[in-house]
């Protein structure tokens, strides 16, 4: 039912098809968390050597950013949220279900931070106009966005129906280009801002049984090139990561399992967003260190 149909009329046609509605949280009853940032305790830096800081760079007042992220879940995502509020920067957390957000913005408030949860439809241009416009209002214009949005349904070229295979680069690819395009055009005429969006090893490598994977993020890493090469000269820092391991989402530890951790990845990516200028980075590729090169999704 979800395959594309046609209904002529004349040397008219009509296409249509039949889908689920994707739920997505009403933000007018989300309750929004207002603490006051606790500025008299400075918070440390991460030990890293990821990139040499300018004097400039060193001295941002991170509390003055607005940080966003796009597609928060265990793991990866509420480490990013965490470093981000850690750092004292507004954090605005973006996904499908903001209800399940709910804990993590508690946690970070009663830390505080000044983190609101939004519900929006990455995939939905309109849901993501809608999100930036009442993040700006709210926390004030993004200085840093992340993307961190992954959508995978395994199967083969010839197993593979048209409407998994539409959906799974909806997720990867579409929903990049739409948030990577509204963040641009509104960190355009600021001349400033950070846009980071996540990877895997699908980004580079096309494995067996990942084609729906593989082709929407070798078309999210094709997004971040084009567009570093277009936004770079207006001050908007481009980067794509690609994480090339599976990330730790629990405190459930399997003997011999290699896993990254996110924390460590959070604060890698909160490094590329504090570059300097004149040594950004365009792609940066993370594992651990007894990780095997290019063995995951």
């Amino acid at each position: 039912m979800k395959s594309w149909r046609q209904f002529s009329v004349g040397p008219v046609s009509l296409f249509y098809r039949f889908g689920r509605r994707v739920p997505v949280s009403n933000n007018r009853r989300r309750q929004q968390q207002r603490v006051k940032l606790d500025c008299a305790t400075p918070v440390a830096a991460p030990d890293s050597a990821l990139s040499p800081r300018s004097a400039y760079e060193s001295e941002r007042d991170a509390s003055t950013e607005t940080a966003l992220i796009v597609g928060v879940g265990p793991g990866y995502g509420f480490e990013l949220a965490r470093r981000f509020a850690a750092s004292g920067m507004r954090v605005a957390l973006a996904s499908r279900n903001a209800e399940r957000l709910d804990e993590l913005v508690e946690e970070l408030g009663a830390g505080g931070g000044q983190v609101n949860a939004y519900g929006c439809d990455a995939t939905d241009e309109r849901s993501v106009a809608a999100l930036l416009a009442t993040v700006t209002e709210e926390l004030g214009a993004p200085h840093l966005v992340v993307y961190a949005v992954q959508g995978f349904c395994p199967g083969t070229v010839l197993d593979t129906e048209v409407p998994a295979f539409e959906e799974s680069w909806r997720q990867n690819c579409l929903g990049g280009f739409i948030v990577a395009r509204a963040a641009a055009r509104m960190m355009v005429p600021l001349a400033r801002g950070s846009i980071i969006l996540t990877g895997s090893t699908s980004s580079l490598i096309g494995r067996e049984d990942h084609l729906n994977l593989a082709v929407g993020k070798f078309g999210l890493r094709a997004l971040a090139q084009v567009l570093a090469r277009e936004v770079w000269p207006s001050g908007i820092h481009v980067a794509h990561v690609v994480i090339d391991a599976d990330v730790k989402d629990s405190d459930v530890f399997e003997a011999g399992y290699t896993q990254a951790e996110p924390r460590h990845l959070a604060d890698a990516v909160f490094g590329l967003h504090r570059q300097p200028r004149s040594a950004w980075t365009s792609e940066m590729d993370f594992r651990p260190w007894n990780e095997k090169f290019w063995q995951h999704c």
